[in-house]
């Protein structure tokens, strides 16, 4: 004989499957939910480290780049930028732009040239801090905007390829690349250098103390550089700065 349930007590079980089903559906769309954003977020994150580490390569090229502006040479490192008498390396001299100084009595001129620029005593890249001696810390980030500003003769700092010769579309990287004269279309800067210029002397802590810090050529080329690059990512917030201290023409190589 078989018990037939009331009808209260059968509303009853139909409401609680209603529930369980209800909490079923809730956690599953918890789950779909969560497994969402955790993709999102690990895609963030791939793209910020790649971002990143694309910015971090742009700048290690433009190091290169400034080392190869500061000794006058193409991207092969041995052919000069210029055969015309008028620049001094990759700086056209004779117009009346900035150089980089061939000895210590180029200094008053350089300094000359770059008097007018009133941000950090920088032009086109290149430097003069306001003692040559004494290799202080430059806090260019609070006045990025203006280290970062101007276009053509006025401009404060130097861009991939834009002295050497190197086009920057043949980098690889999109963050080198840069509006040029006849190119379009028209590609914002993301990536800069400046290059200070130091008068060589240990005494003002430019020696290392391992001892494996090369000295220049005291007699002819007493400089030492202080290259600093920085670079924009495509994602806001991605900023990449490096900075090294080149010596072009180490005693070292002389002996």
């Amino acid at each position: 004989m078989n018990a037939r349930l009331s009808p209260s007590t059968s509303a009853r079980q139909q409401g609680i499957a209603l529930i369980v089903v209800m909490v079923m559906l809730l956690l599953a769309t918890i789950v779909v939910l969560s497994s969402t954003r955790l993709g999102w977020l690990n895609e963030r994150m791939v793209g910020s480290e790649s971002d990143h580490q694309r910015a971090f390569a742009a700048a290690e090229a433009l190091i290169r780049d400034a080392e190869r502006d500061i000794k006058g040479v193409q991207a092969d490192a041995t052919t000069p930028c210029q055969a015309d008498p008028a620049f001094i390396g990759c700086r056209n001299f004779e117009a009346g732009a900035p150089f980089f100084p061939q000895d210590v009595a180029d200094l008053d001129l350089l300094q000359a040239r770059l008097k007018a620029n009133a941000i950090g005593g920088c032009l086109r890249g290149i430097c003069l801090p306001g003692s040559t001696t004494t290799l202080g810390r430059e806090q260019w980030t609070t006045k990025l905007a203006a280290m970062t500003a101007g276009t053509g003769d006025t401009a404060v700092p130097a861009r991939y390829g834009e002295f050497t010769g190197i086009d920057p579309a043949s980098s690889g990287n999109a963050l080198l690349q840069w509006s040029r004269p006849g190119v379009t279309p028209a590609v914002a800067a993301r990536a800069w250098y400046w290059v200070e210029v130091f008068l060589y002397t240990e005494a003002a802590g430019m020696a290392a103390k391992s001892g494996h810090t090369l000295t220049p050529d005291m007699h002819s080329h007493p400089f030492v550089y202080r290259i600093t690059a920085y670079v924009q990512g495509m994602k806001p917030g991605t900023r990449v700065w490096l900075r090294s201290i080149y010596v072009p023409r180490p005693q070292a190589d002389l002996d």
